[in-house]
C-alpha cells in the first residue's frame, strides 16, 4: 500500500516537472495540471467578474484557451526538440508571446464556436474582443515565464537536493558494508594462529593427533571460508561451520568437550552474519570449558520466539561468577568477540538485534534474539 506522504510527494514532483521536456509521471498528467489551472482560473474569473458570462463560460474559455497554448507548446516543442528554458531571456519571452498570443486567439474561437456554434457569431465577437486579445495575453504571456521560471527553478533545487540525499545514503551504505567488512576480518586470524600453534607443539610429540587437527582445520576452513566474503549467511551454513570449528576444538580438548545441538524442528530459514554464532562458541570454550578442570558441555539451541529469532549458546564449565580469568560479565561488553558480535548485528539486521549472558546453577548462556526481518522470505507470486 502506497503512503499518503509518498503519493503527496510524487504529486509534487509531477507538479513542478509538468511543463519541462523531462516530466515526471505518466503522459497524460501534463494534461491534466493544465485542466485544473485552467478550472482555477474559471473560479478566480467568475468570483472577479461578477457581471460577466458565468462559471461555465468562463471554464470552457479557458479550458480552451489553455489547453491550445498547452498543446501549441508541447508540438513546438516536441517537433523542433526546443527546452524553452535553455533559451536566452529575450529569446524566451518571445516565444512565449507569440504561442500564448496565438493560442489566445485560437482557444477564444474555439469557445465562442463551442457557446454560439455560428462561424458569424465568431467573427463577431472576435472583432469586440480584439483590444482584450492583444493586450491580456502578452501580460498572461510575461506572467507565464514568471511562473514557469519560478518552477523550474523550485524543480531544480528538488532534483539538486535528491541527488545530494542519495549520494548521502550511497556513502552511508558503502562505510557500512566497508566497515562490516572490516569486522569480518577481524574474526578468523585469533582462531586460525592458536590452532597452528597447537599443531605445531603436536607435530614432534604426537604426529597422529597434530595430523587430525590439521584435516579438522582444513574442514573447517572450508566451511566457513565461502562465508566470510558475505554479510550475511543462511543459519543453516553457519551451523555447518560452527560444527567445523567444534571439530578443531574437540581434537585440542578431547574429552573435555561435549557438544549437542538443540534445533527446533520448525525454525524457518533466516539469515545471519558469517561466525556470529560461533564467536558464542568461542566464548564459551574459552571462558568457560577451557578453565575448568572438568571441562564441559557446549549446546546450540535455535527456536522461533514472538517477533524473531532465539539462539542459544550455553555452557556447563566455570560459570559467570567461578572467577574464571577472562570471563565476561552480564552488564559488559568486554572482549573483542561480543563487542564486535554487537557491531555487525547492528550493522546488518539493524538496532533491534540484542546478545545478552544469562546464568543459572547449571549453565551460562549467550542468548542472541535476531529481529523477524531476517527471515529469508518467500518470493511472491503475482
Amino acid at each position: 500500500m502506497i503512503r499518503p506522504d509518498a503519493i503527496a510527494a510524487r504529486a509534487r514532483r509531477s507538479l513542478f516537472s509538468a511543463w519541462t521536456p523531462a516530466h515526471e509521471g505518466p503522459w497524460w498528467a501534463p494534461w491534466l495540471w493544465t485542466v485544473l489551472f485552467n478550472a482555477l482560473l474559471a473560479v478566480v474569473l467568475t468570483l472577479s467578474l461578477p457581471y460577466g458570462q458565468g462559471y461555465w463560460r468562463n471554464f470552457v474559455t479557458c479550458q480552451a484557451i489553455g489547453l491550445v497554448i498547452h498543446g501549441l507548446f508541447a508540438g513546438f516543442g516536441h517537433a523542433l526538440r526546443l527546452d524553452m528554458f535553455s533559451l536566452p531571456a529575450g529569446a524566451r519571452l518571445a516565444y512565449v508571446v507569440t504561442v500564448v498570443l496565438a493560442g489566445s486567439w485560437i482557444g477564444y474561437a474555439l469557445s465562442t464556436w463551442i457557446a454560439l456554434g455560428d462561424l458569424a457569431s465568431v467573427r463577431e465577437h472576435l472583432g469586440h474582443a480584439v483590444w482584450g486579445l492583444m493586450i491580456v495575453p502578452p501580460l498572461s504571456a510575461l506572467t507565464t515565464v514568471v511562473i514557469l521560471a519560478s518552477v523550474n527553478h523550485l524543480r531544480r533545487q528538488q532534483l539538486n537536493a535528491e541527488r545530494a540525499e542519495t549520494a548521502r545514503v550511497k556513502a552511508e551504505h558503502e562505510t557500512t558494508a566497508a566497515r562490516l567488512q572490516l569486522l569480518n576480518a577481524q574474526i578468523e586470524p585469533h582462531f586460525l594462529y592458536n590452532t597452528l600453534a597447537h599443531v605445531s607443539a603436536l607435530i614432534s610429540r604426537d604426529p597422529a593427533a597434530a595430523r587430525g587437527m590439521l584435516d579438522s582445520l582444513i574442514d573447517y576452513l572450508r566451511a566457513s571460508s565461502r562465508n566470510m566474503a558475505q554479510p550475511l549467511v543462511s543459519f543453516a551454513d553457519e551451523l555447518e561451520s560452527v560444527r567445523g570449528y567444534l571439530a578443531v576444538m574437540q581434537q585440542r580438548l578431547g574429552a573435555r568437550l561435549a557438544q549437542r545441538f538443540e534445533i527446533a524442528p520448525d525454525l524457518p530459514e533466516f539469515r545471519v552474519p558469517p561466525a556470529s554464532v560461533q564467536t558464542l562458541v568461542e566464548n564459551a570454550i574459552k571462558h568457560g570449558v577451557e578453565p575448568s578442570t572438568r571441562g564441559g558441555t557446549v549446546t546450540v539451541r535455535a527456536r522461533v520466539v514472538p517477533g524473531g529469532i532465539r539462539i542459544e549458546v550455553a555452557d556447563t564449565g566455570v560459570g559467570i561468577g567461578d572467577g574464571a580469568t577472562g570471563a565476561v560479565g552480564p552488564d559488559t561488553t568486554a572482549g573483542t568477540g561480543l563487542s564486535n558480535l554487537r557491531e555487525r548485528l547492528r550493522l546488518a539486521l539493524g538496532a533491534t538485534c540484542s546478545v545478552r549472558l544469562e546464568a543459572t546453577a547449571d549453565e551460562t548462556r549467550a542468548v542472541l534474539e535476531l529481529p523477524d526481518a531476517a527471515r529469508v522470505r518467500a518470493p511472491q507470486t503475482a
